[in-house]
């Protein structure tokens, strides 16, 4: 089941979503993204917040896509199982996921354009479900997952740079030297950076020759 507690106010604001819409994303995204038992899934990432920062920002056209595709997908769960989908366990929201986007491995789901005619139809009655809606919604957070997960953590996700360290990606640096460039560096034993991190060296960069190679 997943942890209801988990959107406190310590976590960081909601800018778009209500609290049972964000729960409900962060859950279908740890389907997508799961722990593995060290914290570096979609939820201890913070990607739930991302998404929210997006759909405030250059995601704004997406907010119907939401508001109407997590209304349907909490119809299609309780229609399948008499449950919410926060309140499932993950067996079930597994289920339930590879219902609309698949297997975990495969072709992507198409479809992710909202037409008016999609907006105004508004979610289905008792007795249907609207797959075409929640494909499209649960694609579009499968692909918000993944860039919140991998984004720098200023953008609400990637919390404490655990996607990047779990790819072994050094995150935002200068430059690299040309020992780092070389084939079969370990990219993993050069020190993670954000976009805070620099931004807090502004004042002491190194000096350009650093990044040069044989000295040109």
């Amino acid at each position: 089941m997943s942890d209801l507690g988990t959107l406190t106010p310590s976590s960081g604001a909601l800018t778009f979503f209500n609290d049972d819409e964000a729960r409900t994303v962060e859950a279908f995204a740890e389907r997508i993204i799961p722990d593995d038992g060290n914290g570096a899934g979609a939820r201890g990432a913070g990607v739930v917040y991302y998404i929210d920062r997006a759909l405030s920002g250059f995601s704004s056209e997406l907010q119907p896509v939401y508001r109407l595709g997590l209304k349907e997908l909490d119809h299609f769960s309780r229609r399948e199982t008499g449950q919410p989908f926060v309140e499932l366990d993950t067996d079930q929201q597994d289920d339930l996921v590879r219902q609309l986007i698949g297997p975990e491995t495969g072709d992507a789901t198409e479809g992710l354009q909202f037409s008016r005619s999609d907006q105004e139809r508004g979610v289905a009655d008792d007795e249907s479900v609207d797959t075409t809606l929640l494909q499209r919604v649960a694609a579009i957070i499968r692909e918000h997952t993944v860039e919140g997960f991998f984004c720098d953590p200023v953008y609400g996700g990637n919390r404490n740079a655990v996607g990047w360290k779990l790819v072994g990606f050094p995150g935002a640096h200068w430059g690299y030297t040309a020992q780092q460039m070389a084939a079969g560096f370990d990219g993993r034993t050069v020190p993670i950076k954000t976009l805070a991190d620099l931004r807090s060296e502004l004042a002491n960069l190194p000096d350009n020759s650093t990044f040069y190679r044989n000295g040109e």
